[in-house]
């Protein structure tokens, strides 16, 4: 690994287990993620994230190799920083081996070490949306378009399933990333028929047992089915369309200078939302005001700045929650209390989820109003109050385009550009800017709109934790 990421490692206990690192005084970071079959840590050296998961002196070494080579074709995966191979005593395997001589193994462990991620949707979070026909055909189209990429990328990933991808969603772009490469063969041409058909089979056994922690995680009864042969069937229709489409696709095109690919990456990647919501049907005084009445106002209230054309509808959802409040807490609420709940439990933390799925085309107040509606209608459905991270996941996976290529394969466009940026980088759309977000937050909160992706997720985590314990002594 290089030099630098070498000498922030080297201060970590390297000496004992993953699961031993706690006591020796390192502190993980608090990332929600799903089940791993190998231990996995979070860290945050000198500012860089790390994701380390201990594994084989072999297993790291191959898979470390896989992981760079994947990288290099375009594909978007974790980006290795490197293997560990920490030399142990050897294990004995058996007292009265061959020749009644004890047996031993290798006692050596191995650790694979790449960049954290940002921005992707934990297996926790992702595993609770509501499992709907269209949620799960985008969910499933996103892999389908990795498992071709590979594939006429010539590799052959071997352990395909919901459980070894990451998902990341941009404006209406959803991203699958190869999260594992342990099993994974590489070849110089497009992978055989065969191969192919290897890897779509076990996509299709792994969902078997993926619909028992799918269920298990939605706390659904033992005979619902969350995904079934319906849904691989469509998986299978949907790999071979994209297949045809990246057979028709021409060769990559030629660049001559930095503009032309800036250009092509923001006219491939940038796409908009159209997008409607309501605050319900809210009683309230009849006054005569000013068009700036309602922008003045809830500059008073929280010291924020709405436009002019979204405050009358912002100022009334904050009516509607000051009545909602009064019913549950049974007394009147003043409009000054409701407004800092709102601004607190769910004003701050959608403007910071809509920082990280929002892209520069897209209108935030549109869209929060879009998430309020969206988890309006999810909470009166499932009859409960729907937690808003989930809420806002969903909204942002329900309006997700289908994954097509379109006219040029992505895979060239990174690789091109892949020794400046990961791929997954490089087909990442034009994020929203921070000024864009900031008046609307208060002078207190507006840094926060400033923040790197990883330390955005561990404030979010904090407020939203902070939102669910505020609601449960409120229940």
């Amino acid at each position: 690994m290089g030099a630098e990421d070498q000498h922030r490692l080297m201060q970590l206990p390297w000496h004992v287990p993953l699961e031993e690192w706690p006591e020796q005084g390192v502190i993980p970071l608090t990332i929600r993620r799903g089940e791993s079959r190998h231990p996995v840590i979070f860290v945050e050296l000198q500012g860089i994230r790390y994701a380390i998961k201990e594994t084989t002196p072999h297993m790291a070494e191959s898979e470390v190799k896989n992981l760079r080579e994947i990288e290099n074709r375009g594909i978007p995966v974790l980006s290795a920083v490197g293997s560990i191979t920490i030399a142990m005593p050897p294990l004995l395997l058996d007292e009265h081996g061959p020749g009644g001589r004890p047996q031993y193994t290798s006692g050596d462990r191995g650790y694979t070490v790449t960049k954290l991620t940002p921005r992707v949707i934990p297996h926790s979070l992702l595993f609770r949306l509501p499992f709907a026909k269209r949620t799960k055909q985008r969910l499933l189209g996103a892999v389908a378009v990795l498992l071709v990429e590979l594939h006429e990328h010539g590799v052959y990933w071997g352990d395909p399933s919901l459980a070894n991808v990451l998902i990341r969603i941009d404006g209406r772009h959803i991203m699958a990333i190869m999260a594992d490469a342990e099993t994974a063969e590489l070849f110089t041409e497009p992978v055989s028929e065969g191969l192919r058909e290897q890897d779509i089979a076990s996509f299709g056994e792994s969902l078997i047992w993926q619909a028992e922690d799918l269920r298990q995680a939605r706390d659904l009864p033992e005979e619902e089915t969350v995904v079934n042969d319906k849904d691989f069937r469509y998986f299978v229709r949907r790999y071979n369309w994209l297949r045809r489409e990246h057979l028709q696709l021409t060769t990559s095109p030629s660049f001559s200078t930095l503009y032309q690919v800036n250009r092509f990456i923001e006219n491939l990647n940038q796409w908009g939302y159209s997008l409607l919501g309501t605050t319900g049907h809210l009683l309230q005084e009849v006054v005569a005001v000013s068009p700036g009445w309602y922008s003045h106002r809830i500059h008073e209230l929280l010291g924020i700045h709405v436009p002019r054309i979204y405050a009358r509808r912002f100022y009334n959802m904050i009516l509607g929650h000051q009545a909602i409040m009064s019913k549950n807490e049974g007394r009147d609420v003043t409009i000054e209390e409701a407004a800092q709940h709102w601004y607190t439990n769910y004003h701050l933390p959608t403007i910071l989820l809509l920082r990280k799925h929002l892209t520069s085309k897209q209108d935030p107040m549109q869209a929060y109003f879009s998430i309020m509606d969206h988890k309006w209608k999810l909470s009166r459905k499932a009859g409960y109050e729907i937690p808003l991270d989930e809420a806002a996941v969903d909204w942002a996976m329900h309006d997700a385009e289908k994954e097509k290529f379109g006219a040029v394969d992505p895979a060239s466009i990174a690789t091109w550009w892949r020794e400046r940026k990961p791929p997954a980088e490089v087909l990442e759309p034009p994020l929203i800017e921070s000024e864009t977000l900031k008046p609307l937050l208060s002078e207190t909160e507006q840094p926060l709109v400033y923040l790197s992706h990883g330390q955005l997720d561990e404030e979010l985590t904090d407020i939203l934790e902070k939102q669910i314990h505020d609601e449960q002594e409120l229940e």
